[in-house]
């Protein structure tokens, strides 16, 4: 176990317990990560558009489902990969409701880097992209939160490596097999 994760392992396992004060702790040591992490998928996504939905919002939005449905977690790759999962759910939702007023329902895209090659840029139906995350991690759970980091979040390989606890190396090798799948999976070309 990293040294760097200790603090969040224990807060993790204190909140599980029932101690509110370990929510105010994560919350403190996540909250600032978790916002640039927003605001690079925010910006990935919808680039220059007229959005209403800001970091801060998604963040705060994401930690009132946690609250609303607290989990309890083993870790700090534990608590990344559902907060992941959580952020993605709460972009489909935002939107849908932005989509709402509209006359079809269409379905909700988000625009990836990297799955189809080295700089493409791929536009996914969201919902195939939760099932495909689900399948995947029905396969290999660590595997599953690299895909979600890197693809969702934009973070660099060490970025991962570190939350997730694991060699650069590993995070790599975890990648080209995540990547691959993803792509046969979604049929992307």
């Amino acid at each position: 176990m990293a040294e760097d994760e200790t603090p969040i392992t224990n807060w993790l396992q204190k909140a599980a317990d029932g101690d509110d004060s370990a929510w105010e702790q994560i919350s403190a040591w996540t909250y600032k990560e978790l916002e640039q992490l927003a605001a690079r998928r925010m910006r990935r996504q919808f680039g220059n558009r007229s959005v209403t939905l800001e970091p801060a919002g998604l963040v705060n939005e994401t930690f009132l489902k946690l609250l609303q449905h607290p989990a309890a977690f083993e870790n700090r790759r534990h608590f990344f990969g559902f907060v992941s999962t959580v952020m993605l759910r709460v972009l489909i939702d935002y939107q849908r409701a932005r989509k709402a007023g509209k006359r079809q329902v269409e379905k909700v895209h988000l625009t990836l880097d990297g799955l189809g090659g080295k700089d493409s840029k791929t536009s996914i139906d969201a919902l195939a992209l939760q099932q495909a995350f689900d399948q995947l991690a029905d396969l290999d759970s660590r595997k599953a939160d690299v895909a979600r980091l890197r693809t969702l979040w934009g973070m660099t390989m060490q970025e991962i490596a570190d939350v997730l606890g694991v060699s650069e190396p590993t995070v790599r090798r975890d990648w080209r097999f995540s990547r691959n799948w993803l792509a046969e999976t979604l049929s992307i070309p």
